[in-house]
């Protein structure tokens, strides 16, 4: 993963959500409130894409708060702009949704399945997101059918 990440202004209109989430409507007025109210208390995460004319990114982390500057009519938000591969960017993801508090179970399955499909093997999911390495297995026995 590469190092160098600075803060940008960026479009809203220029930042694709690659993975979209299904959100809760009562969390995500309290985003929306907290946004209004607060600010914003730490940018999203976006990779540049490469593409012809206007630049264009790809959303990391940060879904929730993107939507909320959407509803609120914003047109440009802070973003912390990482040059990462997709692969990168899948596991930055996931481990934002270890970290939230409020996650839901089926976004963790969700990323996790995406990792395994990616190649990744257990031990590398567990270290890369630090859940332990029999949660991991457990998981991926559940998505495969199994019990």
């Amino acid at each position: 993963m590469g190092s160098a990440q600075c803060i940008e202004i960026i479009p809203v209109g220029a930042i694709d959500v690659v993975n979209p989430r299904a959100r809760n409507r009562r969390i995500f007025k309290e985003i929306v409130t907290s946004v209004a109210e607060l600010g914003l208390k730490r940018p999203i995460t976006v990779k540049r894409k490469v593409c012809e004319g206007e630049p264009r990114y790809d959303l990391v982390c940060g879904q929730g708060r993107l939507e909320a500057y959407q509803a609120l009519g914003q047109r440009e938000i802070p973003a912390v702009v990482v040059d990462a591969t997709n692969e990168d960017s899948a596991i930055m993801s996931l481990v934002e949704n270890c970290a939230r508090r409020q996650h839901r179970a089926i976004d963790l399955l969700h990323d996790i399945e995406g990792l395994r499909g990616r190649g990744y093997d257990f031990d590398d999911i567990a270290r890369k997101t630090g859940l332990s390495l029999e949660y991991v297995k457990g998981v991926t026995s559940l998505l495969e059918g199994g019990g």
